[in-house]
């Protein structure tokens, strides 16, 4: 394994790492692997692809955390116009070094709460994928962020929300209860890579009644952070 970079802001340490086997890249923080691609960029974590999936429609797609851009990167090589939001200035650094994230990305240096609060602009699809470590922030657990996420999301929109935890968790019932009182309608689908298992909690309006909105790949046990 070669370290690329090694980055510190506060008390949170991230790493970019090459494997030497196969010459794919990872982001890391803590202990915690946010980004796996290859050498090409390509995703290699099935959470990403279970997101992309849900997303793939979307013509339009806010993503609230970047890290090492994946997400990001899958989908505007398809067309997508992406908005990236992340409070860590260095994580688009890293992600157009080291990860191959696309010029035409629209990079937002803000914390998501402040940024959602304020912005006028919506989107057909948003992705939340938040964390300190492998835990979701309190703050993004509040009505106010869920009215937040609603008054930004177009009518049939899609949210996608990844929670670093399988589906009987506490935190993936929170996160799908604060959806249920939006008047969204949550679909959980559990992921894992390796040790790791991630659930992505894909969420519509109640009138809608399709799941997959992107028709795309969806494992039906695969994923992680």
């Amino acid at each position: 394994m070669i370290l690329l970079a090694l980055h510190r802001e506060g008390d949170r340490r991230f790493r970019i790492v090459e494997l030497q086997d196969d010459g794919s890249r990872a982001y890391i923080e803590g202990d915690a692997l946010y980004t796996h691609v290859t050498g090409a960029g390509e995703n290699l974590l099935a959470y990403v692809e279970t997101m992309q999936g849900a997303l793939a429609n979307a013509p339009k797609v806010l993503l609230l955390g970047t890290a090492g851009g994946a997400l990001a990167t899958a989908l505007s090589r398809r067309g997508t116009e992406v908005t990236a939001v992340d409070d860590l200035a260095w994580a688009f650094v890293a992600a157009r070094r080291w990860f191959q994230l696309p010029d035409q990305v629209e990079c937002v240096h803000a914390d998501a709460l402040a940024y959602l609060g304020a912005t006028t602009r919506r989107w057909s699809g948003i992705a939340v994928d938040v964390f300190r470590g492998v835990e979701i922030p309190d703050q993004f657990m509040t009505p106010e962020f869920g009215a937040s996420l609603l008054r930004a999301l177009e009518p049939g929109g899609v949210i996608a929300w990844n929670v670093a935890d399988g589906p009987a968790s506490w935190t993936v019932a929170r996160v799908a209860r604060a959806m249920r009182q939006i008047g969204l309608v949550p679909h959980l689908i559990q992921t894992a890579d390796d040790e790791w298992s991630n659930t992505v909690v894909i969420c519509h309006l109640a009138q809608q009644t399709d799941p997959g909105v992107g028709a795309a790949r969806q494992p039906s046990v695969n994923g992680k952070t």
